[in-house]
């Protein structure tokens, strides 16, 4: 990604208007994007018994009780 940053600026050095500039940080922003939600995706199984109860939910580990 500091790659695609790199290539932004140097897109941007001579016209920030320019097709091109928007062009390159677009990508960024996409590349920004992508990993954001591998990150989370890699959050929401990070849990193994958040996990085991999603598919077992009738198992004694997985029950709650209401006070």
């Amino acid at each position: 990604m500091s790659e695609s940053i790199d290539k932004a600026k140097e897109a941007c050095a001579d016209d920030k208007a320019s097709g091109e500039c928007a062009a390159a940080w677009d990508e960024v922003e996409e590349l920004s994007a992508a990993a954001s939600h591998a990150r989370d995706k890699i959050k929401d199984n990070s849990d193994p018994l958040e996990n085991y109860c999603k598919e077992n939910p009738e198992t004694d580990e997985c029950r709650t009780y209401d006070n």
